[in-house]
């Protein structure tokens, strides 16, 4: 592991804050003039002495890194670096370190200089950029209502909004669930749930702890259809990590999201989010990850300390370049698990192509190919599936070419709009609260989701992996029909708790964020502001809409998350336009501020065209097939359920990428 990521289970585990800090005053000589919001940059005024200090471990000769500041993306000023050294000793955990942009080069695995404009953003603690400004109660607390009370239950919201129950949806398969909380865990950590899980005073003695600055606690109604029976009146929820916490920032300024991942879209799971990590899990020889065999099957080697969720015989817990994110969820380390396979596919098939390549071309050519692989599917196979095709092209998110699209935007910095990150946990509303497994087409047993947080030692058991695998792609989505949800996911979603309900924690989550009123995103996305609560009927069905004034005081209070469980799908697309509008923005900022999306040319390391169309050839389902476990006939279109026009066929048949494309002429001229 990485020092930023053992600092940091150091701050969760000691719950330490900033403001129990007396270090933090107002700041007027730290933080001169600054505003809210993570675009805050230091004043011109103070242009301080930048520091130059080579980083610890390997560099390139020659190459002193600028350390820049992570939250202000700024070269450090001599005064602040003081400060975080003999105040808060915190340098490492609030600076990045940058080494000179080269042109000639291709992605970095730290993020750093994605955009050579903004070289410190797109590393790991770059802040999450927000669509608009935060709002917070006194000293980062939640918001209030509008008349200073305390907004409703988040868990008597969702009973009152949403059931619980069994639905397979009609489109999506569970792959497609899979694949979108992978890529969620790609572009920012979950270390929160370390937490959540770890802080267990956030309900003392039933009662919410409205005392301890860590908890964010869910009042369980006294009549709560499922929870009462069993006398629970509190379920245990605690705040994300944020730049206070760690000693980056004062509480004087409005509390942002800390992330150790990168937060582009860049196979971090498998290679990791800095250069020491990415050392440590590669085999330095053939341009391979190292690995080993468990039984048939090929794994990364397996002695990470955090599955903390294996039974007694399960002893795998994989080394991936993030250990605690690609662990974590069967949708992550599955997925992760068919790109690490990928990886290595690639690299050995170049070797043979290209026999005169060493070590790093091998291992930096099947990087780059398996990240063009990544996004094109994300982009081009899952996206236009949930926004709608037609919808895609007309905002840009995709192209009908077999050309560049050369979008990339110098002005725009990389990151991972918050409201994407927060607003898109309502696919929770897709995932099937138990993993159907199946063998050979023939269902064998299912197991609750929940029951395999962080244990992905699970995979080893017997045919485990192969099952689930098949099982994906076979078993349906769950339906968000008539606002029905999955009991396993609405009832107990993390296995050390009593109880615990996904849909109440998103709208926590939305709370913990400060987002602002849902009438404020509906002004944004070009929505008219609701006045009274009969304006919502364009976005929200009237029965919906009496609920939520019967909940809520008055319509400015009504908050983004619950709008986006409860809003109507937009034509064409499988969400509503609130969510849509966040994830558009979102979706162009990653293209846009990204100088290596896998379609973008005018770089040396740039794709060619050949390479780029053979990219284009891939799918999700060729994926499964050449890494998947035991995976012989798939459908197609493997994001959506099997049909009449989605039968599954022989992997054979499944078209993918001709590496021919990649092949070097002067290893053929120097034999």
């Amino acid at each position: 592991m990485n020092n930023s990521f053992l600092i940091l289970i150091f701050v969760v585990l000691c719950s330490v804050r900033a403001q129990e800090l007396p270090l933090f005053g107002p700041g007027p000589e730290l933080f001169p003039g600054l505003i809210p919001g993570p675009e805050v940059l230091p004043p011109e005024g103070d242009k301080g002495v930048t520091e130059q200090v080579p980083i610890t471990g390997k560099t390139v000769e020659g190459e002193v890194p600028v350390i820049y500041d992570a939250y202000f993306g700024k070269p450090i000023t001599l005064k602040r670096r003081n400060f975080l050294d003999n105040v808060l000793n915190g340098t490492i955990l609030c600076t990045v370190a940058v080494r000179p942009c080269n042109k000639k080069e291709g992605r970095r695995v730290d993020g750093t200089c994605t955009n050579p404009k903004y070289p410190s953003r797109g590393a790991e603690k770059t802040p999450l950029p927000r669509l608009l400004p935060a709002q917070y109660g006194p000293g980062n607390t939640l918001r209030p209502a509008r008349d200073g009370s305390e907004l409703p239950s988040a868990r008597f919201l969702r009973t009152s909004l949403l059931g619980d129950g069994y639905f397979r949806d009609h489109h999506f398969s569970t792959l497609a669930t899979h694949f979108q909380v992978a890529s969620a865990a790609d572009n920012v950590d979950l270390l929160y749930l370390l937490r959540y899980t770890i802080v267990s005073d956030c309900c003392l003695g039933n009662t919410p702890n409205r005392v301890n600055p860590l908890c964010i606690p869910i009042s369980v109604p006294e009549d709560d259809p499922f929870l009462q029976p069993a006398g629970i009146r509190c379920l245990n929820l605690t705040r994300i990590i944020t730049y206070q916490d760690v000693g980056c920032l004062p509480n004087s300024l409005p509390a942002e999201r800390y992330s150790i991942a990168t937060p582009l879209l860049d196979l971090g799971l498998v290679y990791g989010n800095t250069e020491l990590r990415s050392r440590l899990v590669r085999a330095n020889q053939g341009g391979l990850l190292a690995f080993r065999m468990e039984g048939d099957r090929e794994v990364p080697n397996g002695n990470s300390p955090l599955c903390l969720g294996n039974s007694a015989n399960e002893t795998s817990c994989y080394n991936y370049g993030d250990d605690y994110q690609a662990n974590l969820l069967p949708g992550i380390y599955l997925t992760t698990m068919w790109f690490f396979r990928e990886h290595n596919r690639l690299a050995r098939r170049l070797a043979k192509i290209n026999p005169c390549w060493g070590d790093e071309k091998l291992f930096q050519t099947a990087r780059q190919i398996n990240i063009a692989e990544w996004q094109y599917i994300f982009y081009y196979e899952l996206m236009p599936e949930i926004l709608g095709r037609k919808n895609a092209l007309e905002k840009g998110i995709i192209y009908e070419t077999d050309g560049y699209v050369n979008d990339f935007d110098p002005h725009q910095e990389p990151g991972v709009i918050r409201e994407y990150i927060v607003g898109t946990r309502w696919f929770h509303t897709y995932q099937p609260g138990r993993l159907d497994m199946y063998s050979k087409k023939q269902y064998q047993s299912s197991i609750s989701a929940p029951l395999l947080t962080l244990r992905s030692g699970y995979l080893a058991n017997n045919d485990s992996e192969a099952q689930l695998t098949e099982g994906c792609y076979i078993q349906p989505a769950d339906k968000f029909d008539d606002y029905v949800l999955a009991p396993d996911l609405v009832q107990r979603v993390i296995p050390r708790l009593r109880a615990s309900d996904v849909s109440a924690t998103d709208f926590m989550r939305g709370r913990d964020a400060g987002f602002p009123p849902y009438n404020h995103y509906r002004k944004f996305c070009g929505l008219k502001p609701a006045k009274t609560w009969e304006d919502l009927h364009d976005t929200i069905d009237p029965d919906k809409v009496e609920i939520l004034s019967r909940i809520y005081d008055e319509v400015e209070d009504v908050e983004l998350m619950v709008a986006i469980y409860v809003e109507r799908f937009i034509p064409g697309a499988f969400l509503g336009p609130t969510l849509y509008c966040i994830m558009v923005h979102n979706l162009l900022l990653w293209r846009q501020s990204d100088k290596f999306f896998f379609e973008h040319g005018g770089f040396p390391a740039a794709l060619t065209i050949p390479q780029l169309n053979q990219i284009r050839q891939t799918s999700i389902a060729r994926v499964l097939c050449d890494n998947g476990d035991d995976v012989k006939h798939i459908q197609p279109a493997a994001f959506f359920r099997q049909g009449p026009w989605n039968t599954p066929v022989p992997c054979q048949e499944i078209k993918g990428i001709n590496l021919d494309k990649w092949r070097d002429r002067s290893c053929t001229r120097r034999k």
